[in-house]
């Protein structure tokens, strides 16, 4: 994906997200100032009491940081895992510092954005060797907190069919050292530290991972609390910004002294190391100055030698000096005060399309601007100030072609102080600036539709003053961001990771809005339908229509939004049986029986089971969905490989596409096919097009007008995919 698509991405959302919860019809309710949480006293060292018998740990200092932050106060309670998460369901406490999202979870919480990621373990006794991977567990007995989600994991994926539940964790360790039970399954850090604790040395975790159970923690709120949940992830946001976080992880988990050196060994190091040393130290001061005698003369013999060395030096570095600036990827320039060129390099003929082999010095730069009386204010400004930094010149190349540089500029002076001449580097920066202007066309129509609205709405717009302040806020941020697109590049490297952060996190919070519009549109159709004409019924309906679609489409974006903020853990992944499980999954009972689905034997691949899985549900719905209106319906997915790569394929014979329109299958928002032959947000392709990329593949498509179409995606190869 381009950096001109984040950029434009980023700015639709923020403005659609203004559009949106200006509409939101859900009165706002106050976040409470002070706060309860609860946590655990035995998940080392995430959640634990300490020995004062306070709750402490890594997850317990991030939260109160956050907390501080978003200007709230926090009162923290301990107890089990089982009974506190189910206080925040209850609403007995807001909020819950260190839980794992879980499908299972998610019907239960809200989660703010994740701050951790955590990989899973099997604990074992020592000398255990009948355990070497997750399928030994299917007949033995595993032990595990109740409610945790290791246990959702070892229900879900059915592990093993002996499974007992205890409190805490640490009990599960202490029936697992007395031989009670064969394994206990945790994440692995927190086992670790949790065994040294309560002090049992014959358990280890093993080498295997376990990559399915691989978790991202989150603080949790109670469902549907979204104002505390909005807080909490402002202030995530401010203390992983400011550096509080990065102090925190290397508190918890960077290096530390475990000894101190007491007074008795201060005293033998004097005695037994310093005073000798400052003997010798005192000896070697006496050689040292007797030596510095003889040197002396030497030194004023050799002053002559090493000045014409030093000139010689001089003369290599400003060979080497020179010689990078001939490479430069940049223009380089050097003119006299009125404009003379004096030295110039590779880059400087490339933008100006000057002929690379003629010599332009003693040319007269000017004749590069587009107006010269801008070299005036330019040259006054820069003698003015001694620098200049990314300013912006209007220039024209040796053909007449206009164009937009961005220069930085010095002025070189003589020995007495005097200005002789300017030198600096530029960069063609036209097309960049197109596309700002592009960029500001779509703001400006996009801010007329959002005045056009909120005339509309102005009565609710009242009420959601706060809303509407807190949007202008991030409208004025998107301003102060444009801007900083004409900084250095390591300046805009910086901001497109932010942006994705952040456009995950507006993402997420515009579904709020979207569900009190369908809400209120259901409320309006149901208790009011007496009132209203055909026509306002047909209104009502459009609305909510249009509110469901706008509402798949943002789960679609935070999901692309995720892919790019997610880590990939790779592991082999049995293609066959993914493809096999994901077409039974989302095909329907009428589908599996009009469907003839054909899996061939495929090669395993080295990827991210999870995210392959969505590149498979993406590929299989499509084929179902664009096959459905077809005569012969039938799907076939199969491989191909070669020495470096594998490539995946499915077939279908559905409507197909026009090849001549190949170019906007894999791009968002980009459809084929009308949205009443076919329903879609023209996101999935893009999202396949990602997870493919990051695993260091390709994507493309073959197809004919009703004559179906095949997807391929390439895979690398691992050579050795145990190590």
């Amino acid at each position: 994906m381009t950096k001109n698509f984040l950029k434009l991405f980023f700015t639709m959302t923020m403005l659609l997200s203004v559009m949106f919860i200006c509409a939101d019809q859900t009165p706002l309710q106050a976040v409470k100032d002070t706060i309860s949480i609860a946590s655990e006293p035995d998940y080392p060292p995430y959640c634990f009491v300490d020995e004062n018998g306070e709750a402490a740990g890594f997850s317990i200092d991030l939260f109160l940081s956050a907390a501080k932050a978003a200007g709230l106060d926090v009162n923290i309670k301990i107890g089990i895992w089982e009974q506190i998460k189910q206080d925040l369901a209850e609403g007995k406490v807001d909020a819950l510092p260190f839980v794992g999202r879980t499908p299972e979870r998610e019907n239960l919480y809200d989660f703010t954005m994740p701050y951790l990621s955590l990989h899973g373990a099997v604990f074992v006794l020592k000398g255990t060797k009948d355990i070497n991977s997750l399928n030994d567990l299917k007949e033995k007995s595993i032990v595990l907190m109740k409610g945790d989600n290791a246990e959702e994991f070892v229900r879900r994926e059915n592990i093993s069919d002996n499974i007992v539940t205890t409190a805490t964790f640490e009990e599960a360790f202490i029936t697992l050292a007395n031989g009670e039970y064969d394994a206990v399954i945790t994440q692995r850090v927190m086992g670790i530290e949790l065994l040294k604790k309560i002090g049992i040395k014959n358990i280890i975790p093993l080498d295997f991972h376990i990559p399915q159970y691989r978790q991202d923690f989150c603080f949790a709120v109670q469902k549907g609390d979204m104002q505390l949940l909005n807080r909490l992830n402002e202030g995530l946001s401010i203390v992983i910004a400011n550096d509080t976080f990065e102090n925190i992880r290397n508190k918890w988990f960077g290096p530390s002294i475990k000894e101190k050196i007491s007074f008795s060994h201060i005293l033998r190091y004097l005695l037994f190391i310093l005073i000798p040393v400052l003997i010798i130290i005192a000896v070697g001061n006496i050689f040292l100055l007797r030596r510095e005698v003889r040197n002396k003369t030497r030194v004023l013999n050799n002053e002559i030698i090493q000045h014409k060395s030093t000139l010689k030096d001089l003369k290599i570095n400003e060979e080497k000096y020179h010689g990078m600036i001939m490479n430069l990827l940049e223009g380089f320039y050097s003119v006299t005060l009125d404009g003379i060129l004096i030295d110039y390099n590779n880059e400087f003929t490339n933008i100006l399309n000057l002929e690379p082999d003629n010599d332009y010095t003693g040319k007269n730069l000017p004749d590069f601007w587009q107006n010269p009386k801008e070299r005036e204010i330019y040259v006054n400004e820069i003698l003015q100030n001694g620098i200049i930094k990314n300013y912006e010149i209007k220039a024209k190349k040796a053909d007449g072609a206009e164009i937009v540089v961005m220069v930085n500029s010095r002025i070189i002076k003589d020995n007495t102080g005097n200005p002789i001449r300017i030198e600096g580097t530029f960069l063609d920066v036209t097309e960049r600036k197109h596309a700002l202007e592009e960029l500001q066309k779509m703001k400006d129509k996009l801010e007329n539709t959002v005045a056009k609205r909120t005339a509309q709405l102005q009565e609710k717009v009242e009420k959601l003053s706060k809303s509407e302040k807190a949007m202008l806020y991030i409208i004025e941020d998107l301003n102060n961001i444009t801007a900083e697109l004409h900084e250095e590049r390591r300046k805009l490297v910086d901001s497109n990771e932010e942006l994705e952060a952040f456009a995950y996190s507006v993402s997420h919070d515009l579904r709020a809005p979207l569900r009190a519009i369908d809400g209120f549109g259901k409320f309006l159709f149901n208790d009011y339908a007496e009132k209203l004409d055909a026509e306002g019924k047909r209104f009502i309906n459009v609305i909510r229509t249009n509110a469901a679609k706008m509402d798949k489409l943002i789960l679609d974006l935070l999901n692309l939004s995720r892919i790019f903020r997610s880590d990939i853990a790779k592991t082999e992944v049995d293609m066959g049986a993914v493809a096999e499980s994901i077409y039974l999954e989302i095909a329907d009972d009428q589908e599996k029986k009009q469907f003839k689905m054909k899996i061939k034997e495929i090669p395993n691949a080295f990827c991210d089971i999870t995210l392959i899985k969505q590149v498979w549900q993406n590929l299989i719905s499509n084929s179902l969905k664009y096959s459905s209106k077809s005569e012969i319906k039938k799907i076939e997915i199969g491989a191909t490989e070669n020495k470096k790569e594998i490539i995946y394929y499915i077939k279908d014979h559905g409507v197909g596409f026009d090849n001549k329109y190949i170019d906007k299958l894999f791009k968002v928002f980009q459809r084929l096919h009308k949205e009443d032959e076919f329903e879609g947000t023209g996101v999935g392709l893009a999202i396949v097009k990602r997870i493919i990329k990051r695993h260091g593949g390709k994507v493309w498509a073959e197809g004919k007008v009703d004559e179906g179409a095949t997807f391929y995606f390439s895979l690398p190869k691992q050579e050795n995919p145990g190590d």
